[in-house]
């Protein structure tokens, strides 16, 4: 893991202007949908906390509502897969973890904080299908993502609200991103029982390149220091990279991928796949949902 180191015609005017410059006219249907979709009421991306870091930060409670941890349910074992809420109906994470497995070895808990203590008011949701994107190379890890698919519509609240999709077309290049997972403590076997946040750069598609020992698919995005040992770790594989509006509302911009290795002293960077080369299939398998408004 990742170590510590009224105006609604304004709002169409934001979202609808960047879709005429991606000529994909699924994803352009796709967010006239969403403007007009009775549900369309509530609002993406909206924190519990004014953003600030001190590197590798504790995240206050429910700082990010739509946060999910995964459980992975194989044989004897459990394991926890970061996601993030997208709608009322799907929570997006990397393809990786959940390759082979049914609806039936999975569940997802949302509004959930500290996962070492048992939480009354998280909401436990069982999943109805998981859909993993159908070019997903488990070899060079292209399309490494996925949606699950809950049982149940989510009721939206304080502790549990989606985030927003990144904008077509933008490419995020020089913006600082923001990682959250629960990571694993220097020198430590178990992850954080409480999720943390670190802010780090998005690089260019050369910097990624140079800096990588992995394959580099066209989906790809990296974020990091270049020179410096990685801080990214293949068992963060699912967590968000956002991006954070001077409005101050959260865009998903990448899933990390399970390819990054955090060996002590190789110098590398964190790949991550990025939604906005994936808006079309997210957008077409989640019709049946409802978005929020970006305001």
């Amino acid at each position: 893991m990742f170590l510590a180191l009224k105006p609604h015609l304004l709002i169409i005017f934001v979202f609808i202007s960047p879709c005429h410059n991606t000529g994909d006219k699924i994803a352009q249907k796709g967010f006239l949908d969403f403007f007009f979709s009775p549900c369309n009421k509530c609002r993406c991306g909206v924190p519990n906390r004014e953003a600030r870091f001190h590197g590798g930060e504790y995240l206050r409670g429910y700082e990010f509502p739509w946060v999910a941890l995964v459980q992975v349910h194989e044989e004897q074992h459990v394991e926890s897969v970061p996601g993030t809420l997208i709608n009322n109906r799907y929570v997006i994470t990397s393809a990786s973890p959940l390759a082979g497995l049914t609806p039936y070895h999975v569940k997802v808990t949302l509004g959930t904080y500290n996962k070492c203590i048992p939480d009354v008011s998280s909401a436990n949701v069982s999943v109805s299908d998981i859909i993993i994107h159908p070019d997903f190379s488990a070899e060079n890890h292209a399309n490494d993502i996925a949606l699950l698919k809950l049982s149940t519509p989510v009721v939206f609240e304080r502790r549990i609200s989606p985030i927003c999709l990144s904008i077509p077309s933008y490419n995020y290049l020089g913006q600082v991103a923001t990682v959250v997972g629960w990571p694993k403590d220097k020198g430590a076997t178990e992850s954080s029982c409480r999720p943390k946040k670190l802010g780090l750069p998005v690089l260019g598609g050369d910097e990624c390149l140079e800096n990588t020992p992995h394959e580099f698919s066209a989906d790809k995005g990296c974020i990091g220091l270049v020179g410096t040992v990685s801080v990214i770790c293949g068992e963060d594989a699912g967590v968000p990279v956002m991006y954070r509006s001077h409005g101050g509302i959260y865009e998903l911009i990448g899933i990390l991928t399970s390819q990054n290795k955090c060996v002590s002293e190789a110098k590398s960077v964190g790949l991550y796949t990025k939604i906005n080369n994936h808006l079309s299939w997210i957008i077409h398998g989640t019709k049946d949902a409802c978005y929020c408004v970006k305001t």
